[in-house]
């Protein structure tokens, strides 16, 4: 090999080198973004799960207070005589199905 290809073949390995750095310094900062935006999304969803946590302990609290309620005011909450009038008379389906929902 002669000296100027010689040179040559060295100044085009430099060439490369450089551009490869800039496409390394491009998909480091691209990576950087993307781990960011993953912790965003991991704190996002954390705090969705909870708001979801909070809203279904709410819910179910809500669900069993309201047939409890309908029980109290004289219905039936089983699934057999659902919202027919008990007319004073306990029902053991209801009362074990509000049992079985406090558990």
């Amino acid at each position: 090999m002669e000296r100027d290809q010689l040179f040559s073949h060295i100044n085009q390995i430099e060439d490369n080198m450089e551009k490869m750095q800039k496409d390394m310094q491009i998909l480091k900062e691209f990576a950087v973004k993307l781990v960011e935006e993953n912790v965003s999304l991991q704190m996002e969803k954390e705090h969705f799960e909870d708001l979801l946590r909070e809203q279904s302990e709410t819910t179910d609290g809500f669900k069993q207070n309201t047939l409890k309620n309908l029980y109290d005011e004289g219905f039936h909450v089983c699934s057999v005589h659902f919202g027919t009038h008990r007319h004073g008379e306990d029902c053991l389906f209801c009362q074990g199905f509000l049992n079985h929902r406090n558990d």
